[in-house]
């Protein structure tokens, strides 16, 4: 699925297996997930403050909330995670990767 993964000040493009394997290896610890506005939702680590990890910036300001560690940006169909939706891409602009 294609995701967009947020680490810190840094945001790009990724394919990712959807497997619960796969999403908690792309963000290094058991998953959680953030509610994002128009289909979309954030993976994170669920024990990211336990474990000291960074704050991440870009994750931050687009959940709205304070965000550590690596995060996954991806969209939701019903009760499954799908490719994440264009409209996101707009936050690569950020980081000037499109």
């Amino acid at each position: 699925m294609k995701a967009i993964l947020v680490k810190g000040y840094l945001a790009h493009f990724a394919e990712i297996e959807n497997t619960l394997e796969a999403l908690q290896h792309a963000v290094g610890g058991y998953i959680e997930t953030v509610p994002l506005p128009a289909g979309g939702v954030m993976i994170v680590d669920e024990e990211g403050r336990l474990k000291g990890k960074p704050d991440n910036a870009i994750a931050s300001l687009a959940a709205g909330i304070g965000i550590v560690g690596d995060a996954l940006i991806v969209g939701v169909d019903g009760e499954e995670f799908c490719d994440v939706p264009a409209h996101y891409h707009s936050l690569l602009r950020l980081n000037g990767q499109i």
